[in-house]
Formats: structure tokens, sequence, C-alpha cells
């Protein structure tokens, strides 16, 4: 990855936390990002590029790049492919992140000119939000990423696609494109027609007394979460996974009659037990498993969280600092300092957090915010 240059063809929340994510790890890298003209603006202000433009500049960005990556929605990954090929050079590795894998590696095969490797790519990481916006250097951060790459793809670009992925923090394993869509079709596109399913029933039979919003729990809304991702980012996936989704969806229909109508006290109870036992094993947040490696393993999804939200707490402190400079106001507002450390404590007694921890965090992180915008006057 060393002074690489990577074009990257979409740049919402996983083109930018790619390209964030590159930028801070590999800042020898040269990252383009490439989107349609009124995306531009933000991609410039979230700052994860070296130079941002259009698929007009295609051919300003691409010859000379080493590893082009498509992290558009799947059908655009596909209408992608074709404007492509006329600007690839030889020795170009081109990958994508789309959810499914076996129709745009069917095209690629297709479009791909002598000398340049497509390599299929999946990172399993993702958000209910979208954009540039809510890019995240920690998105992929001990997330599977999942390559497919041909039979005949040479080795050193599948390292190089491996190499990119670990510097995502990312955990990358191969797979054949078929039996990752078959996977897919199971472990998260059904899951999201159910999440959306769940909720359009919810709010049918809400319709009368209007109370979902405030009878809905935990339970409900860690199922639904799903259904808040955008149409228009699914529509693709739907399309070009149907027959491994229609056969992921009779399956379901199959477990959810077995619960239905089983004995209780016989089949339903099974398959409960059995289900509930292999959910335990699956992953270190499970409340049943409270064991000191599986404890320790959830402060650390706590600590990438707080690093998270704290890059973009300073991302708006410098922000602010730009504002100010245009306004020539001071950095430092003592008035502003006490109201805030005056509600952080309320909110921090609201967790049962000491004060004093509250206290010393935040002097912390003012400190370093006013030391941050000082520098941009």
């Amino acid at each position: 990855m060393k002074e690489k240059k990577i074009a990257i063809i979409g740049c919402g929340l996983i083109g930018g936390s790619m390209a964030l994510a590159l930028k801070r790890r590999k800042p020898d890298c040269f990252i383009a990002c490439l989107d349609v003209p009124e995306r531009l603006p933000a991609i410039r202000e979230a700052g994860v590029a070296d130079q941002a433009g259009t698929m007009d500049d295609l051919a300003t960005y691409v010859p000379e790049s080493d590893i082009v990556i498509l992290a558009t929605p799947v059908q655009a990954i596909l209408d992608t492919l074709s404007r492509l090929q006329p600007h690839l050079s030889e020795n170009t590795i081109v990958t994508d992140v789309g959810s499914t894998k076996k129709r745009i590696m069917a095209q690629a095969r297709k479009l791909m000119p002598p000398g340049v490797h497509f390599v299929g790519g999946h990172p399993m990481a993702g958000s209910e939000h979208s954009g540039v916006e809510a890019a995240d250097p920690l998105l992929f951060s001990d997330r599977v990423y999942v390559l497919c790459p041909y039979p005949d793809t040479p080795p050193d670009a599948l390292l190089c696609l491996m190499d990119l992925a670990e510097n995502l923090l990312a955990l990358p394993i191969t797979m054949d494109p078929e039996e990752h869509d078959r996977m897919m079709a199971m472990v998260s596109h059904v899951p999201q027609l159910v999440s959306v399913a769940l909720m359009h029933a919810a709010q049918a039979g809400d319709a009368e007394h209007a109370l979902l919003d405030k009878l809905a729990g935990r339970g409900f809304l860690d199922m639904t979460r799903l259904s808040a991702s955008s149409f228009g980012i699914w529509k693709g996936i739907l399309e070009t996974n149907a027959d491994a989704i229609a056969h992921a969806i009779a399956q379901f229909n199959k477990s959810l009659e077995l619960l239905h109508r089983g004995s209780l006290e016989g089949e339903t109870a099974l398959a409960w037990e059995r289900a509930g036992r292999l959910r335990r094993k699956m992953g270190p947040d499970s409340l049943a498993r409270p064991r000191k490696h599986d404890l320790r393993g959830l402060i650390d999804r706590y600590d990438k969280q707080i690093l998270s939200a704290l890059g973009h707490r300073i991302e708006m402190a410098r922000k602010i600092g730009r504002l100010k400079t245009s306004q020539s106001t001071p950095v430092v507002d003592r008035d502003r300092e006490r109201r805030m450390m005056l509600q952080r404590k309320e909110w921090g007694e609201s967790l049962n957090l000491p004060q004093d921890l509250i206290e010393e965090l935040f002097a912390v992180i003012v400190k370093h915010s006013c030391r941050i915008q000082a520098e941009k006057l």
C-alpha cells in the first residue's frame, strides 16, 4: 500500500470511511474521490480525499490509479463498470464493495481490459446512517472484509487488496461469489426485509391509536433498526440476488411456521433452545456469557465508539474554529464552558458516573478543542 494512488468512485458512508481511514493510516497514499456534482462540497468539507471530482473526471484520475474502488450502490456498480473500461491501465486493480457478488463479477469479467484485475469485495460493515458526513475511520475495525477473486486472479492482486483491508483494520477472508450471495441472503438481505416487514406490520396495527413510538421497547427498536436504511441502496441488492433471497425467505418461513404451529413442549422449544445456544456463541455482546474475555471485548467496542465520537467532536471544533476566524471572535468563551460543564455533569449524573470523572474528562476535551481552534487563527 506504500505510495499507492487510489480512486474511490462513490463517496458515501462506505467510500468516505475508506478514504478517511486510509488518509489517517496511510498518509503517503493519494486518494481521489469521485461522486455526483452536488456531493462535492460535502466531500471537501469532510476532508476525506486529496482530490474530489465527478464521473466526468474519470480520464483524469483512473488511468494513473493503482487501485479503483467502486463504492456505489449495487446497481450503480454495474453501470459504472462500462464507463470505467476505457480509462483503465494495465496492472490496475479494480474492486467493489457491493453486497452481492455473482452478477457484478460476471459483468466485470466481460468488461475488464487485458492486464486489469478485478476482485470482488464486500466489507461487512455499515450503518443506518448514510453519506460522507457519517464517515468513520473505525467503521471497518474488526469487521470481516470478504474478497472474491476469480480462479485465475494473480496472487499479487489479491494480496494487495488483503493489505488494503488490513489497513482499514478489517479481517480479510476469501469466498466464492455464489457462496457469498447465498450467505448474504440469509444473514443480511432477509434480515433487512424482516426488519421492514415488522415495522410495516406494526405501523398497520397501530393505525387506530398511534402509540407505536411510545410503546415500542428495546427489543422492537433493535429488531427494526435496519428498516431506517434507504430503499435506494437496497433496490439493486434485491434485484441482483433475487434467487438466493427467495430461497432464504422460504427457509425462514418454514422456521417461523414451526415456531408458530409447533408444540410448545416439543418442536418449538427444541428449535428455540438450539437457536439460543448458537446465538450465544456468536458474539462478545451476548449477555448470557459474562466471562472476563467477553466483557473485555465489550470494553474494546465501547472504547472504539468513544474514540469515534471524539473524532467527530474534534472535527466539529475545527469547523467552529474556522467560523471564529472568519468572524474575528475569540477562541475561549468561559461562560459557554461553564454552562457546558454544568450540563455534562447533569448528563453524567443521570448515567451514574462520578462527577470528578466528568469534570476531568471534559476539561481535557475543552483544552484540546481550544488548542485546535487556536491553530486555525
